[in-house]
Formats: C-alpha cells, sequence, structure tokens
C-alpha cells in the first residue's frame, strides 16, 4: 500500500536508558546501538508511582491514573476495605490497539502487562502480566492459544523460577527459555497477519532487574561490602535479548518505525518503609480493642509476622517456582491468625496506607470509606496537612534521618473522572533507595526493614529509543512522558488523535519535513467512551495474582 505507515513496539518492562546506553557502548549490545546510532534516544518519564499496574495503563491509553482508575496493582473495592487487584476491564479509556482498530488498522499485541481480560480487537491479543496462571481466555481470537502452543511450544506468561544464590544457574535459564519462547511467539504472529501496529513486551526484563539488581551494584548492602563486579550473568541475558531484537528487526522493512521503550527504570532497593506501622506510631491508624486484637498485638511486636512466615517458605525451598504457591495463598487465613487490617478499628482511624513504591495514604473519609470517620471540607484539608507535617517530620530513631523526603497532595498529580479514587497524600523516601513496601496491611513489625527477594526497585525515568524514515537521526532525546506514546503513534500512522488524551504527539522526535506535511489533528469523540467493566477474578484467580506480586516482591 503506497503511504502506508507502520509501527512496531518493543517494551522492556523495568529498563532504565543509562543501562542500556552504556552497555551499547561497550560493545555488549550492537543492536540497541545501531537503533540509538540511527534514531533518537533518551530516558522517558513515567507515571506517579513508577509502577507497571498505572504505568502500562497510561501509555496504553494516553491517559493519566486519574482518568484511568489504575494507581497501583490493587484497588480498594468498593463499600469494603477489601484490596483485590486491578484489571484491564475496570480501567477507563480506549487502548491505542482498540482505536486503531476501530480506524480498521490489523494490530497485534503481545504480553503487555494488565491486558487481562483480553478485547477485541482487529487482529490478534495475547495478554500478559496479571492474567490468571491458568486462564485459558488470554487470546483473541480465543483459538490463537492452541495455534501458538501448536506452532511455538508450550506457551506460558510466567518464569519457572524464582531467584535465590543457590539457584542462580537455574534461574537464568528459565529466563532465556521464556525470552527464546516470547520472542518465537513474536516472529510467528508478525508473519501470520499482515499488520500496521505490532507491540511487544518483555516483562521478564523486569523481574531479572528487580531480583539481581546487586550484582550490577557493586556497593549495595547485599553484597556485604566486597565490591565485586557480579554483573556477567546479566549482562549476557540481555546480550540474548539484543539477539532477539536483532531477529526481530530482521523482519521489518525499512519503511517501519521501530520504537523500543520502557515503562520505567529501576536502581536500588536497600530498605522497605512500611507506612502503616508509621501511622500507628503516629496514632492516625487505631487497633480494635477485643483481646483476640490485643494478642495479635503483642505476637506482631514479638516478631510473629507474614514477612517472617515467607521468609521462613523462601528457607524451605517452598517458593522456588511461581507455580509453587500453595503456602502463599493461606495468606488469607493466615491473616486471621495475624496482625491485619481485619483488626483495624476504622471508626477511630483517620488515614491508611496500601500501594507500593511511593507512599500512598489515604484518608479515611466519611461517605468514601465504609466507615469513614474524617468530613469532607474543612477537617478533612485540616487533617491532610497534619498528617502531611507528621510524616515529613518523623526521624527514625536507629538511621537517625527522616524517611520522608517530600509529601504531594493528589492534585497535584492527577485529575480526571476517578480522581476521587487517588491517594490523598502520595509520599517521596528522602533517600531513593528506600521504598514504601507493602500493598496492604502491616507485613513488618518494624516502619523500616531490609528488603529481600529482590535488590532493585523501581526509578522514575524509563526509556524511548525510536528509529524510523520520519524521524530524527542519531539525536539525543529529553522531556516525554509515557502518555506521549500512544498520540505519538497515532500521529505517526496519520490517525487522528483523541482530545480527552493527557499525553501529546513526541514531535521532536519528528523529521522537520514530516511535523510540517502532517499537522497534529485532534478528534472530537475522545477515547472515554469505555467505562469500566464489572469483571472481577475468581477468589482462588485473585490469591493467584497476589502470589505474582509476592514473587517479585512487590508485597510483605
Amino acid at each position: 500500500m503506497a503511504g502506508r505507515k507502520r509501527v512496531f513496539v518493543v517494551g522492556l518492562d523495568g529498563v532504565p536508558f543509562p543501562l542500556v546506553r552504556d552497555w551499547a557502548q561497550a560493545g555488549h549490545l550492537p543492536t540497541f546501538k545501531r537503533l540509538i546510532d540511527e534514531g533518537v534516544a533518551g530516558e522517558l518519564a513515567s507515571t506517579m508511582p513508577p509502577t507497571s499496574g498505572p504505568s502500562w495503563s497510561s501509555f496504553a491509553t494516553g491517559r493519566n491514573p486519574g482518568k484511568t482508575g489504575v494507581y497501583d496493582f490493587l484497588y480498594r473495592r468498593p463499600g469494603t476495605y477489601v484490596f483485590p487487584p486491578v484489571n484491564a476491564a475496570m480501567r477507563s479509556g480506549k487502548t491505542l490497539w482498540r482505536l486503531l482498530s476501530e480506524s480498521g488498522r490489523r494490530v497485534g499485541v503481545v504480553n503487555i502487562p494488565v491486558s487481562y481480560p483480553v478485547e477485541e480487537v482487529n487482529g490478534v491479543l495475547v495478554s500478559g502480566w496479571m492474567t490468571p496462571y491458568f486462564a485459558k481466555d488470554f487470546t483473541h481470537p480465543p483459538e490463537l492459544a492452541e495455534e501458538i502452543n501448536r506452532e511455538v511450544g508450550d506457551y506460558r506468561i510466567y518464569p519457572a523460577e524464582t531467584f535465590s544464590e543457590g539457584r542462580r544457574e537455574g534461574f537464568f535459564k528459565a529466563c532465556d527459555e521464556l525470552l527464546e519462547m516470547l520472542t518465537n511467539t513474536n516472529l510467528h504472529l508478525m508473519q501470520r497477519d499482515d499488520w500496521d501496529f505490532f507491540m511487544a513486551v518483555y516483562f521478564d526484563t523486569d523481574r531479572v532487574l528487580h531480583q539481581v539488581w546487586h550484582y550490577l551494584d557493586p556497593e549495595h548492602p547485599w553484597n556485604d561490602g566486597r565490591g565485586t563486579d557480579l554483573s556477567e550473568p546479566v549482562v549476557r541475558y540481555f546480550r540474548r535479548l539484543d539477539a532477539d531484537l536483532s531477529r526481530i528487526l530482521e523482519r521489518l522493512d525499512e519503511d517501519t518505525t521501530v520504537i523500543v521503550m520502557s515503562d520505567h527504570g529501576m536502581g536500588r532497593a536497600s530498605r522497605f518503609i512500611v507506612l502503616n506501622n508509621m501511622l500507628l506510631r503516629l496514632g492516625y491508624m487505631k487497633l480494635a480493642g477485643d483481646l483476640a486484637t490485643q494478642l495479635k498485638a503483642f505476637a506482631f511486636r514479638c516478631g510473629m509476622t507474614l514477612r517472617n512466615v515467607h521468609r521462613l517458605v523462601d528457607r524451605l525451598g517452598f517458593a522456588k517456582h511461581a507455580e509453587y504457591k500453595n503456602v502463599y495463598a493461606m495468606d488469607g487465613v493466615l491473616k486471621r491468625f495475624f496482625l491485619s487490617f481485619l483488626n483495624v478499628d476504622w471508626t477511630r482511624t483517620r488515614a491508611y496506607s496500601y500501594g507500593r513504591h511511593y507512599g500512598s495514604i489515604f484518608l479515611n473519609v466519611s461517605g468514601r470509606e465504609p466507615q469513614g470517620c474524617v468530613s469532607r471540607g474543612e477537617e478533612y484539608e485540616r487533617t491532610r496537612d497534619e498528617i502531611a507535617e507528621a510524616v515529613l517530620s518523623y526521624v527514625d530513631p536507629e538511621l537517625g534521618r527522616p524517611l520522608v523526603g517530600k509529601c504531594l497532595k493528589r492534585e497535584e498529580l492527577y485529575q480526571g473522572e476517578h480522581f476521587d479514587e487517588a491517594p490523598d497524600l502520595i509520599l517521596l523516601p528522602a533517600d531513593e533507595s528506600d521504598i514504601f513496601f507493602g500493598l496492604a496491611d502491616f507485613g513488618s513489625n518494624r516502619v523500616w526493614d531490609a528488603t529481600y527477594r529482590y535488590s532493585g526497585m523501581h526509578r522514575d525515568d524509563g526509556m524511548l529509543i525510536a528509529r524510523g524514515p520520519d524521524l530524527r537521526r542519531g539525536e539525543p532525546f529529553a522531556g516525554g512522558n509515557i502518555t506521549d506514546l500512544a498520540p505519538t503513534v497515532l500521529h505517526l500512522m496519520g490517525e487522528e488523535i483523541p482530545h480527552d488524551m493527557d499525553g501529546r504527539p513526541l514531535l521532536s522526535l519528528m523529521t522537520d519535513e514530516f511535523v510540517a506535511a502532517n499537522p497534529v489533528r485532534f478528534s472530537e469523540a475522545g477515547s472515554a467512551e469505555q467505562s469500566r467493566a464489572s469483571h472481577d477474578y475468581t477468589p482462588e484467580e485473585e490469591e493467584e495474582i497476589m502470589d505474582r506480586l509476592r514473587d517479585l516482591g512487590y508485597m510483605n
């Protein structure tokens, strides 16, 4: 087709641009180096927080979390203090691939996190992270799963090993196997259809960097001051990824625009901060006064915590595989014996926290929470200011310094139809290697504790490398946000951009000639017609998804 504009996107979850740039310059990643030299490359700002759930949702829709309604991996189920995992059905806003499908464009979408349950598209779709492990309905069309198994092999979304030093060889072998399987799936689907837009995400890059960041950081506390360079197996994994990217690029013609991006970056994780414990100490959260709660609180102070149960599970080897989830699946039962939100006196609790990476504080608001005790208006603002001052002033007696470096109000970050679901306060750590950790409840009995199961955690900036006939060559890039990519792809493909997208096309990537000949066009229809559906995971699927998050160290 004359003048046809095709775009191919590769997503690398959790990969920071400096890591790829430095390894490319050192000769380890020749394919990435070629793309950087022939295109535009730099850092790309993520969402707040820079977490896969909200960031991939904002990528897909070009909308901020205040419009998508996805602020974390979990959300508060209305009318309860229960926090189940998010899914694609509850996200507001049409996806990039839905918009392209409605314009008659043929699409291929593979392994994007938070894309289950699958939506109908003009092409093929294979869901990714947050898909229940035993789900059979993870493809569109439905029969595509059987075809992939027949043509490529036994397809799976999740890895077969979690990291421990004693299983390092098996861990990297499982990473290589998952990489090979996903690349072969991508190559098969690329040849299967005459597509206009194709996107594939390699999520395992995030898992590798989470769990072995200390291999890249000689001064990491896990290395006991040895200062030894342990990076070889990680570099080798990325060399394999580079070679697989080369295999993909060989199938593309010179007129196809290639975008390689990540949803956020990665860096050292040394400590996590259990914000609910801080709120308990500061008096904003209250425990119930019944005997059972008092006994649990005493045991909690003595070290009877879910975190210690998980440590024991790890030591005994029961968490070797992501599939080995029987002990973790008991968390719902264990919460009845360990201190948890079940023991909170919500009628006297003014604030609580759930969510990870940056600290999310929710006021217990009358009419919003089921047992809210903070009235909207003047009391809400006064309480919010009081809590902000208290957490900023809190000095940890052991570290001798504040834990919170900055406190933001939600209106500074979010806007949209789901604004009222946003955290009321968002805390940033004083030390960037401190992570506000734990998707709910208490976990540890300390306000801060050393990390375990992972040594790296997200950072604000991901990466963007773009090469194509309408893009600049060999130039640095700065100033973009992950919400800008959906409108950028639409513009490169000659499509109108929904006027209610928060992102804007990154014209700085494009040649002057292309920009002059192709003025940006906005549609009046918008992209908000797709409203939240009432799809919930089954209780078994919900617990299994929570296990996935624990396997990555996202929960304590």
